[in-house]
């Protein structure tokens, strides 16, 4: 009973000492930065910030080679490890950090990434990942319903609207029509959506996901699949029944992918 006193008054002192500001703590001080001196004693970058969907161990040298032969980037990529599963990747150019931003979403071992460009003034572990911006197909859609407007509703209904595919802008019909959603990972994705149209009347809309990644198709998390989902295994549905399946991917692979070593840049300095 006393060391438990002891260390609930050892806690009462921590959190009065972190609420306290010292004299010489309490001055501010506010740096002079201009453009020029931001990239002062080196080349201008742009950094995103990301991690991998999963809790197996990221294969670090392994991914490095991989990640650079998908994107080859035109002045090359750094990609140091700021701590466990949360990666920096530093570009040379513009146009290669908005290639992969805009293109996604990626993958390592089938493991989706989730990134954020990393803006000045901001620490990489405050950086906000828990979205994926992922192109959707928006399968049948009744005319009538098909406006910008009414896709990017349907956008907020899945996530976060971002765009719609121009494209195709002012055909009559689509089979189907884009948009690009930031879909949150903590929740299961969605399958389709029930439509209540001008008269009351509804329709079902069914979605499909290109470059969907491991994905459960019990639960319908990203991140896992059904084979280590433990709402599936202690369920007695076959596998036949389980509410989701691979048919709510669209697209197809990336293909074979090369040696990334020609776009790396060595973590020891800029590029050449």
């Amino acid at each position: 009973m006393a060391a438990a006193a002891d260390d609930v008054g050892v806690g009462r002192l921590t959190e009065r000492w972190a609420d306290m500001v010292l004299e010489d703590e309490a001055e501010s001080f506010e740096p002079v930065v201009d453009g020029e001196e931001a990239h002062a004693g080196g080349a201008a970058t742009w950094v995103i910030i990301g991690r991998f969907l999963t809790t197996k161990l990221v294969k670090v040298e392994f991914m490095r080679q991989v990640m650079a032969s998908v994107w080859r980037p035109v002045k090359g990529v750094q990609i140091p490890e700021v701590q466990p599963n949360l990666f920096m990747f530093v570009f040379y150019h513009e146009s290669d950090m908005r290639y992969v931003l805009e293109e996604g979403p990626w993958s390592f071992e089938n493991n989706t990434l989730i990134c954020r460009q990393l803006v000045d003034g901001v620490l990489p572990g405050d950086v906000v990942l828990d979205s994926v911006d992922m192109w959707v197909q928006v399968h049948d859609l009744p005319l009538g319903y098909t406006s910008d407007l009414v896709l990017e509703q349907i956008g907020n209904f899945l996530g976060a609207f971002v765009r719609c595919d121009e494209r195709f802008a002012g055909a009559p019909w689509r089979t189907f029509y884009r948009i690009r959603v930031a879909i949150p990972v903590g929740r299961p994705i969605r399958r389709r959506m029930n439509l209540v149209k001008r008269d009351k009347s509804s329709s079902w809309v069914s979605f499909r996901y290109e470059s969907l990644h491991t994905y459960c198709f019990f639960c319908g998390m990203l991140g896992h699949s059904y084979k280590f989902c433990l709402k599936a295994r202690e369920s007695t549905m076959p596998l036949e029944q389980y509410p989701y399946g691979a048919e709510l991917r669209a697209g197809g692979s990336r293909g074979p992918r090369a040696v990334g070593e020609p776009w790396l840049i060595p973590l020891t300095g800029p590029p050449k």
